[in-house]
């Protein structure tokens, strides 16, 4: 168990939001809704926000998410489930329904911004980035959280490209959308001499590109 659910499992005085905001930590949850013996909604999750009178669980970069009223909530539990690194969330609806969410290996599972110190981004900072000739694509590793993972290496291309639409990310033959920053998620972390480059393109909640970069001296 991290140590961030254990703070929110033993705080007596622990609020809905504090367990709900448990799923901005993690790559992804899975949350259910069931009524009478039935699952009616399934949806894998990674993003918590608490909007006007209620509370919206949804796919980050995605337009897919799930929204429960406030007044519609008769209590939130959480409890840790046995044998299991899973964190097990249950809200009991006064309609008698209840929604469970799901988190995965809580103590390996934290998003990669939140375990290291990335800097959050956008398109156009990412392209001057990108265009600066001091800067070299060495590594590219796409992966998701259910297990694709492609390792790239010596890149030829690696560069955004404005379109009609939107802008696009090109990584030699692979091409991802990225739009406007509402829709995608980009978080750099600088170092002395090679800097990593995390994006979730838009349409793909759970995809995470890492861009390993060099930086070369510009004397």
């Amino acid at each position: 168990m991290s140590k961030a659910v254990e703070n929110v499992l033993n705080n007596k005085d622990a609020k809905a939001t504090d367990y709900f905001e448990l799923v901005n930590i993690y790559e992804y949850s899975d949350l259910s809704v069931h009524k009478d013996g039935n699952t009616i909604l399934s949806m894998s999750i990674n993003q918590f926000n608490e909007v006007c009178d209620g509370y919206e669980f949804s796919q980050k970069c995605s337009t897919s998410h799930f929204t429960i009223e406030e007044s519609d909530v008769e209590s939130v539990t959480g409890k840790m489930l046995d044998g299991m690194d899973t964190c097990l969330i249950e809200i009991n609806m006064k309609d008698g329904s209840r929604v469970s969410v799901c988190i995965y290996h809580t103590d390996t599972n934290a998003k990669r911004e939140v375990r290291e110190r990335f800097y959050e981004s956008d398109v156009f900072s990412l392209m001057d980035y990108l265009n600066d000739d001091t800067h070299k694509v060495m590594l590219v590793n796409i992966h998701d959280a259910f297990g694709l993972e492609i390792k790239l290496n010596d890149i030829k291309n690696c560069s955004l490209v404005e379109t009609e639409e939107a802008y696009e990310m090109e990584i030699d033959s692979m091409t991802f959308p990225l739009v406007d920053d509402s829709c995608n998620e980009i978080y750099i972390k600088e170092n002395s001499s090679c800097d990593t480059i995390l994006i979730r393109p838009y349409g793909q909640p759970f995809l995470e590109i890492s861009i390993f970069v060099s930086k070369k001296n510009s004397n």
